[in-house]
């Protein structure tokens, strides 16, 4: 009866009485085998875009009996690496050069997992369909440094940094950001586009937010640094500058973003508006409306005169009082 071959790893399986003088070389060939199979070492140069791991019987020069594998060439196209459709598992070392190429790795016939270039991979098949066993696995625990080149997806639970409550920064950084966002663990802080937080939140750069803001327990500072020219504006449906503070100039208008006029400026902003620039509602009932200080004189020298005859009367302003027009007189001065 001839020899028999296992469908793993190729090993020759002697009959009684056959190979008579050869027994001690094939028995020997097969404790290689065995040893490549655990720690062997092979690199394969891939040859085309449909290449094979060989598998020969009865010999040790077969490269899908070796335990861990590096994969080297350069790829032409996509590309596929194949070994025997028998249960084994692999080492793989993808040190190809893709030139933007995939390459995968599959059972003969089987069902390929893709190599990530540059990286290791553990790999098992069942005989019909390659798995990357890092692609599933358990909880893993890293003692030292975990290095991540590819991209990072979390799917389906919690993420939580420093969960012991250590002293540890978490940094992430940009294209032209050292530091884009910044927690320092130390003085409980957060930093956007800065690495020195100097509160609880510190942004360094602009900050849009498109959903309510809700200020509650603090008080709200613009432009504390007192810097030159920094505005403040908001606006409403109709108007870009409902309320603006220039800030170069020191002042504040309503409706409008160039007050020249006065330290504070009323603009209506709209000729058809059917509203007055101001409104007065004085609850207090023994109360003025308005209030004026300033430096009192009998002549027109001042702000407030106790000239009796300040000039002939040159027009009338339209007020509302409690629902009714009435018109007020200005005086031209003497």
């Amino acid at each position: 009866m001839a020899s028999t071959y296992t469908s793993t790893l190729n090993l020759e399986l002697q009959a009684t009485g056959e190979n008579s003088g050869t027994w001690g070389t094939i028995t020997n060939n097969n404790l290689q085998k065995l040893e490549s199979a655990a720690k062997g070492y092979v690199s394969v140069a891939i040859a085309s875009t449909t290449d094979s791991l060989t598998a020969t019987n009865g010999t040790t020069a077969d490269e899908t009996s070796n335990a861990i594998i590096k994969l080297t060439g350069s790829l032409s196209g996509a590309t596929s690496m194949q070994c025997e459709a028998v249960e084994n598992w692999y080492i793989v070392d993808d040190a190809t050069t893709r030139n933007g190429y995939a390459l995968t790795f599959k059972p003969a016939g089987g069902a390929a997992t893709t190599l990530v270039s540059g990286a290791k991979h553990l790999l098992y098949t069942d005989g019909s369909t390659m798995f990357d066993v890092l692609d599933d696995c358990g909880d893993i625990t890293a003692n030292g440094t975990l290095d991540v080149a590819g991209a990072v997806s979390l799917d389906g639970g919690a993420f939580v940094f420093n969960n012991t409550g250590a002293d540890k920064n978490f940094t992430i950084k940009s294209d032209d950001d050292a530091v884009n966002f910044f927690s320092d663990g130390g003085e409980d802080r957060i930093g956007i586009g800065t690495g020195t937080p100097s509160t609880k939140l510190d942004v360094v750069g602009g900050f849009k937010a498109s959903g309510a803001v809700d200020l509650d327990g603090g008080d709200f500072t613009w432009n504390q640094s007192s810097a030159n020219d920094l505005d403040f504006r908001c606006e409403t449906a109709t108007l870009d500058d409902a309320f603006f503070i220039d800030g170069s100039a020191d002042k504040v208008a309503f409706g409008c973003q160039d007050p020249s006029d006065a330290m504070v400026e009323i603009n209506q902003a709209n000729s058809s508006g059917a509203i007055a620039c101001l409104a007065l509602d004085q609850d207090d009932t023994d109360k003025p409306f308005i209030k004026f200080d300033g430096t009192s004189n009998s002549d027109q020298s001042s702000s407030v005169s106790t000239d009796t005859s300040v000039g002939s009367l040159t027009g009338h302003i339209l007020v509302d009082v409690n629902g009714t027009n009435y018109w007020i007189p200005f005086y031209a001065t003497n």
